[in-house]
């Protein structure tokens, strides 16, 4: 490529991107939304030869590689473990209802299974430098709100690399056989694992011993080159360079002097980061912007509700207040660096099309902007909806509220261990919901494939094929759904034992009162019957009827187990008796009733041991 070309093709860059990242900050907007306007001009007014784009494509590589060792410098996961396990209750709770959120309204779009999750992973994470820039500018909460979003949003960030790990072989999928697919799995889970093993354990003293020896320039020049090193490493095994860079970052985060580094690394990164974002913003236009509005809001409007609603959520059920929960809620609905990151790997092998990434950009950028004028008015919004709130919903808003109240009540009553095993108990019964809810979506979405698969290897009818499927779905989310309702059944016991002056509901005794496995089966059938697909009702009545002669056959055996363990408990109290003593307790007891007593029929078990047969009984005597 011609020198002057380059130059003046980075010139142009980043003087554009400073120009509009100005006039933005001048809005108290973030600079980021001036690096992707000034990619969309480019796209719009400038024309680029076959080099200038080979530049930018490298750039933005560069960008990206630096952008991610940034984010992922920024996770210490000690600190993490030891300060924010309150965010990291909230991400488990947010995330995965964020990701099926995304596929559910991905559904309700039209898009297929892959676009559906790679929207799921591209909504699922918040801006950790909007969200900083936005808030701290306002001051409307106090560093330590603040540092809680943060906290929560670096979880997000590794939520969303877990994310694009799971999407990366799917992109890939069409380009690969059965074989180079498994293939790839296998060396990414062989990855990631000794990257998380041994690289956060041997790769912090290795930066430190560096450090303690070197001056700080070669330390620098040493993790940059380790962060592109490692990016290259996770290209072979099928990942995103992202990945790499970040997990190099994670490693490194945990040294003596990560924050140096960072320090260092953070005039590069403000360049490169630019660079990568004005490549985003050229693959759209304005009127590929205008044409794709409906879509643009309504991906953010999806983003907003559901990105409020869980991270309310989360801080509700973490014993926060509902109104505290509502703001930090609003302070992170901007999209994050993720959502570009996601959308560009699928679009560059070709998952996506530039409708839906036009329109992922696009809602990225409304939810940014929006962003400011939102957290300045979540307090007012949540006061006047507190007062405008109808009663009969406000009253069972409170019911619920006070239910969650008394909850934590009686959990600060328990033991520690007592608490550790309910708090461990939800959140298993929480993964095992979730584990069904995909379950379920999976069998929406696949069903008619599994079944044409079926046919087209083994034979056999569709109606036979619909009640394979049917079964194997029984049979899958069955031991999830006990695990469920026994987890519930024995927090409730937990929480409710009888006291002095307290009384249980009888709803509560009724429910403890029945049998996990003949619930979770009702509770499977029930939502096969609800769940909406396109089988007969006939398929549905075969199924119900296998199913409850399971249940038919489970309640007799229990009823025979509960009778045989009567009679071993009568085993273990019987006494030893000889016949002469048998025959003088029964006159014994005859004779202690009165006269005038009516005579009452009395039931005596004699047990015999067969090895020692009596006489007796050879004769008749019973």
């Amino acid at each position: 490529m011609d020198e002057i070309e380059l130059v003046t093709s980075v010139a142009l860059f980043l003087l554009l991107a400073s120009v509009c990242a100005i006039v933005f900050n001048k809005a108290k907007l973030p600079p980021l939304i001036g690096y992707l306007m000034a990619g969309i001009i480019i796209s719009d007014f400038w024309t680029l030869n076959e080099a200038g784009t080979t530049v930018v494509e490298t750039l933005s590589d560069i960008g990206l590689i630096v952008l991610m060792f940034s984010i992922g410098m920024e996770i210490n996961l000690k600190k993490v473990r030891k300060q924010g396990m309150f965010a990291i209750e909230v991400a488990i709770i947010q995330l995965p209802l964020m990701v099926l959120g995304g596929m559910l309204g991905g559904m309700m779009m039209g898009f297929d299974f892959i676009q559906c999750l790679c929207l799921g992973g591209i909504i699922s994470g918040s801006s950790t430098a909007v969200v900083m820039a936005v808030l701290k500018s306002q001051n409307r909460l106090d560093k330590e709100h603040i540092d809680m979003l943060v906290l929560i949003t670096i979880m997000e960030d590794i939520g969303q690399v877990i994310i694009l790990s799971i999407i990366t072989p799917l992109l890939a999928g069409s380009e690969l056989d059965a074989g180079g697919l498994a293939a790839m799995v296998i060396s990414i889970m062989i990855f990631m694992l000794a990257s998380l093993l041994l690289g956060i354990r041997f790769m912090p003293r290795i930066i430190n011993w560096i450090s303690d020896n070197v001056s700080p320039e070669i330390l620098t020049i040493t993790t940059v080159g380790l962060a592109f090193g490692m990016a290259l490493l996770s290209s072979y095994v099928g990942l995103s360079v992202a990945i790499g860079a970040f997990l190099m970052g994670m490693m490194i985060a945990s040294s003596r002097k990560s924050k140096d580094v960072a320090h260092e690394i953070e005039p590069m990164k403000d360049i490169f980061m630019a660079m990568f974002f004005i490549s985003v913003g050229m693959e759209i236009s304005l009127n590929s912007l205008v044409e794709n509005i409906a879509l643009i809001l309504c991906i953010y409007i999806l983003f907003a509700v559901l990105k409020t609603s869980t991270v309310f959520l989360g801080y509700w059920i973490g014993n926060e207040s509902p109104r505290n929960g509502f703001i930090s809620a609003v302070g992170l609905v901007a999209m994050g660096e993720f959502a570009f990151i996601i959308a560009k790997q699928a679009l560059d092998h070709h998952v996506v099309d530039d409708a839906f990434y036009t329109s992922v950009v696009g809602a990225a950028l409304v939810s940014m902007v929006v962003l400011p004028f939102l957290t300045r008015s979540s307090a007012e919004i949540w006061d006047k909806g507190y007062e405008r709130c109808p009663d009969w919903i406000f009253d069972r808003l409170k019911s619920v509220n006070g239910a969650r109240d008394r909850f934590y009540q009686r959990m600060s009553e328990l033991s520690r261990r007592n608490r550790m095993e309910v708090s461990s108990s939800v959140t298993m019964s929480y993964f095992m919901i979730l584990f069904i809810v995909v379950v379920e979506v999976c069998y929406e979405l696949f069903m008619p494939d599994l079944r044409a698969w079926g046919i087209a290897y083994f034979g056999g009818t569709p109606l036979i094929w619909n009640i394979i499927i049917l079964v194997l779905n029984m049979a899958v989310i069955y031991y999830p759904l006990y695990k469920v309702i026994a987890t519930l059944k024995n927090i409730l016991e937990t929480m409710h034992e009888k006291r002095e002056g307290t009384n249980r509901s009888k709803l509560l005794d009724r429910f403890s009162e029945t049998d996990e496995k003949i619930t979770s089966l009702a509770v499977g059938i029930a939502m096969l019957i609800v769940i909406p697909n396109d089988m007969g009702i006939w398929e549905h009545f075969i199924v119900l009827f296998l199913a409850l002669a399971v249940l038919l056959y489970y309640n007799r055996k229990r009823i025979e187990k509960k009778a045989d363990t009567a009679f071993l408990k009568d085993i273990d109290t019987a006494e030893d008796v000889t016949l002469d003593e048998f025959e003088t307790m029964i006159r014994r007891k005859m004779e202690a009733k009165s006269p005038r007593e009516e005579p009452e029929n009395t039931v005596v078990s004699i047990i015999i041991d067969k090895r020692l047969r009596p006489s007796f009984l050879s004769e008749g005597v019973y």
